[in-house]
């Protein structure tokens, strides 16, 4: 009796193979697909970088990581480590971001922070400044260009904004580098002769206060300026005087009231220059 049920048992899986394998495949499939390893999450790019053509993730964390926070008492500004030379770390921003008697310390991609080794150094009279920290952890060095963007580039602007962007009550120094921005923007300007205090590259990149000091790169992520100036400044204030005394015309005037300010990389490096022949 027992040998009869077994035999009717093999009989009905086989004379049913056709639709049995089929469930069997199903299942095989619907299970490898629910086990499947899900795909490593990328990091979403913040809602504040408008993406284009030209974006790159790779030029947002390279922007992020050389990136430091200069902080003091309840102000701080922006700077781009460009130089590395053993555990000591030299970081380019602007003069007007670091002189101050207050105490100075970097805040690097990474959260931790440092003291200065000496007092700022002024570039010359130009609105950059050298500082150095120590440190014995790895931070990025910022790619420096040899030569001045073309009109109508497109840049990025980084830094840490002083205030909440739609709020501003608010201080971000308590969130530290979690207030980074990044913007795109393109060339607006690259003026004939300078402006005080070295500035001569215009772009279109919204910035906010705060953002002072911070690296302006190019979409290969080299470094070609550093910012210092936002839009829209009264012009009977003298901002957009040349260097020489003599003022722009009405048009272009206008380019330059709707551009944020900076100083060419260029010009770092050409004083560097003549510093190290003398």
């Amino acid at each position: 009796m027992k040998r009869k049920i077994l035999n009717k048992v093999v009989l009905f899986f086989l004379d049913n193979s056709g639709w049995r394998f089929k469930i069997l495949l199903a299942g095989i499939i619907l299970g490898g697909s629910l086990w499947q390893k899900p795909p490593t999450p990328t990091q979403a790019v913040p809602s504040y970088v408008l993406p284009d053509d030209t974006y790159s993730q790779d030029i947002y964390q390279l922007a992020r990581s050389s990136t430091v926070r200069i902080i003091r008492d309840r102000a701080a500004g922006t700077g781009v480590i460009i130089y590395r030379e053993g555990d000591v770390y030299t970081v380019l921003t602007n003069w007007h971001v670091v002189e101050t008697d207050s105490v100075l310390q970097i805040m690097t991609a990474d959260g931790q922070t440092y003291q200065l080794l000496q007092p700022p150094q002024q570039v010359g009279n130009l609105d950059l400044a050298i500082v150095q920290f120590t440190s014995f952890d790895s931070h990025q060095v910022a790619n420096v260009a040899t030569k001045n963007p073309e009109v109508g580039e497109k840049v990025y602007a980084a830094g840490f904004p002083l205030y909440e962007q739609n709020d501003s009550s608010v201080n971000t120094i308590s969130q530290g580098i979690e207030a980074f921005r990044l913007t795109q923007g393109e060339v607006s300007l690259i003026l004939p002769k300078s402006l005080s205090d070295g500035y001569h590259l215009g772009y279109t990149n919204d910035t906010e206060i705060g953002m002072s000091g911070g690296p302006i790169f190019n979409t290969k992520g080299f470094l070609i300026g550093v910012h210092g100036r936002g839009k829209y400044r009264d012009p009977d204030f003298g901002v957009y005087i040349f260097e020489d005394g003599s003022e722009p015309s009405p048009e272009m005037l206008e380019t330059m009231i709707n551009s944020s300010w900076g100083i060419p990389i260029t010009t770092y490096l050409q004083f560097t220059s003549l510093t190290l022949q003398d």
